[in-house]
C-alpha cells in the first residue's frame, strides 16, 4: 500500500510541475486584432499612393507676374508641411479630413462625376476594394447606394472621402 501511495505522489508531483505558458497576444486573447491607428506619416504616404498615384514629392513654387517674369521661388515639401502640420495638433482627424478633401479635388486625381458613373454599386464595391482591400457586405453597399441616389450632394468624391476618413482606412 505505501509503495502504490507513492506513485500517487510522484505522479502528482509531475502533474505539479507541468505548466503551460500563453503569450497573451497568441492565444486567443480578444485583442489580437485590434486595429492599431496609422500614424501621419503612414496616412500621409497611403492617401498620397492610393489617390495621387505616387508619394509626396518636393518642387519649387514659382509666382510669376502677368508678363511671365519670376516674382518669387521658394521649395516646397509635401511629406514635411503637410506631417509638420499634422503632428502640430493634439487629434489630427479633422486636419486629414481636410487634405482628403483637396486632394480628391486635385487635378492629380482622376474621379469621375455623378453623372459619368453608370452603375453605382459596382462602382462603389470597386472603391471599397481599392481602399478597403475588400468588398463590401450588403448593409455597406445598401447603405451607400441609397445615398448616391436619394442625396445629390453624394457622389464620387463623398464615397472616396467616406472610406479614407473610416476607422478601417486609417488604422492597420
Amino acid at each position: 500500500m505505501s509503495r502504490l501511495l507513492f506513485l500517487a505522489v510522484l505522479a502528482l508531483a509531475a502533474c505539479g510541475e507541468t505548466t503551460y505558458e500563453f503569450d497573451r497576444s497568441g492565444a486567443g486573447s480578444d485583442d489580437t486584432h485590434a486595429p492599431r491607428a496609422k500614424s501621419n506619416s503612414q496616412f500621409l504616404r497611403a492617401v498620397y499612393a492610393d489617390l495621387v498615384g505616387r508619394a509626396p514629392t518636393s518642387y519649387d513654387f514659382e509666382v510669376v507676374s502677368a508678363a511671365g517674369d519670376p516674382l518669387l521661388r521658394f521649395p516646397v515639401n509635401e511629406q514635411s508641411l503637410l506631417l509638420g502640420t499634422l503632428d502640430a495638433v493634439g487629434d489630427p482627424t479633422p486636419l486629414r479630413s481636410i487634405i482628403v478633401a483637396g486632394l480628391v479635388r486635385c487635378a492629380e486625381v482622376h474621379v469621375p462625376a455623378k453623372q459619368g458613373v453608370d452603375d453605382p454599386a459596382a462602382w462603389i464595391s470597386e472603391q471599397f476594394k481599392r481602399f478597403l482591400g475588400r468588398e463590401p457586405n450588403a448593409y455597406e453597399l445598401d447603405t451607400f447606394v441609397h445615398a448616391w441616389n436619394e442625396d445629390p450632394a453624394v457622389g464620387p468624391r463623398t464615397v472616396i472621402r467616406a472610406l479614407i476618413g473610416s476607422r478601417e482606412y486609417q488604422s492597420f
